[in-house]
């Protein structure tokens, strides 16, 4: 006879089984009727503009070469295929980063988190909205690039986080390089976790340079160094995006022109979101073993929503929220490191 233990990891890897057969199901069909443009979403417009060679991500290669050699349904279903499985590689790595930053999690509860934090969006309407019951989510399920580039955000946390960790010593190489191609392969599919996460890191860099009064600045400089080649693919697409002839009009970045009573209204629009989270890492945080990662990806996160409530976009971008998804990226593996207790379980009740 099972004990409790194995019976309840039994029955908790059982419905995570039923619960990917669902999700990967779903998630084919909706990014399908996206591709179709039976669904308002933003597949199509990132479909045309590959195309049309307009395009300023690592998505628009991939579009080219199944539409390449493929007719235009078949390359449809394949595309969705694509993104389906890029769901099912967002939930692997972002078990990973649970695995990482909270080590006391049983895996097969770390496995059910990272499903459910799929689950909490927009199930019935999907493609409308980047918002489920007035709340940011992160499950931006229509738009293509916010999709692959939040897939390979957790491994660069988890290099990052290794490097940070052996600052004082030996840099590990594979960490080093993981991180350059992790964080180079985000934001080649879409440059906004970047755009937080690059000055969150530069200020955690010079904070370290100052307080060690510059003995650790070998690592810091090497740390930092491997940040300049996604720098450098930031660059290259502001220069594709803000020129003259793209899409006809030009766009630039601009201070968001809010009141102070609808700044405070955007940015408890925003917390709404992050209610149980703030909640259960007031409550859980000090007890985890590997508080200063939680720490890290909190400045990270506090980073991007500055950035989410005080710039924004002009010109043809204006609408697009760009600033937003930085902020957006992170909020599924923020979601996922509530953990009142033994968690997982917990998630029923969200």
């Amino acid at each position: 006879m099972l004990t409790e233990t194995p019976r309840r990891r039994q029955l908790c890897l059982s419905f995570c089984a039923v619960l990917a057969a669902v999700l990967l199901w779903r998630w084919q069909r909706i990014f399908w009727l996206e591709c179709a443009d039976y669904i308002r979403a933003d597949m199509v417009g990132h479909i045309a503009l590959a195309l049309g060679r307009h395009d300023y991500s690592l998505s628009g290669l991939l579009i080219r070469a199944l539409w390449s050699r493929f007719d235009e349904d078949r390359a449809r279903t394949l595309l969705s295929l694509i993104l389906t499985a890029n769901q099912a590689a967002g939930v692997l790595t972002l078990w990973l980063l649970l695995r990482g930053v909270l080590p006391g999690l049983d895996g097969a509860e770390a496995l059910l988190a990272a499903l459910l934090a799929n689950v909490c969006g927009p199930w019935i309407f999907p493609g409308q909205t980047g918002m489920y019951l007035g709340v940011y989510n992160g499950n931006v399920w229509h738009n293509m690039t916010v999709l692959f580039s939040r897939t390979w955000i957790p491994p660069a946390l988890l290099c990052f986080w290794r490097l940070w960790e052996a600052r004082r010593g030996t840099l590990p190489i594979r960490s080093w390089w993981g991180f350059l191609f992790f964080l180079l392969l985000t934001t080649l599919f879409k440059p906004s976790f970047l755009g937080a996460f690059a000055p969150a890191a530069l200020a955690l860099l010079v904070w370290d340079f100052v307080k060690t009064r510059g003995h650790g600045f070998k690592n810091e400089f090497l740390i930092g160094l491997a940040v300049l080649p996604a720098v450098g693919a930031l660059v290259w697409s502001s220069l594709v995006l803000f020129s003259d002839d793209f899409a006809g009009t030009q766009s630039s970045v601009a201070l968001r022109a809010l009141t102070p009573a609808l700044l405070v209204s955007t940015l408890l629009m925003y917390l709404r979101g992050l209610l149980l989270p703030l909640w259960t890492g007031a409550m859980q945080g000090p007890k985890e073993p590997r508080r200063e990662r939680v720490a890290i990806l909190a400045f990270v996160n506090a980073v991007a929503l500055a950035e989410a409530l005080l710039l924004t976009e002009t010109g043809f971008r204006g609408n697009d929220g760009n600033f937003d998804w930085g902020f957006g990226h992170l909020i599924v593996g923020v979601y996922c490191l509530s953990r009142p207790g033994n968690a997982g379980y917990d998630w029923f009740y969200f």
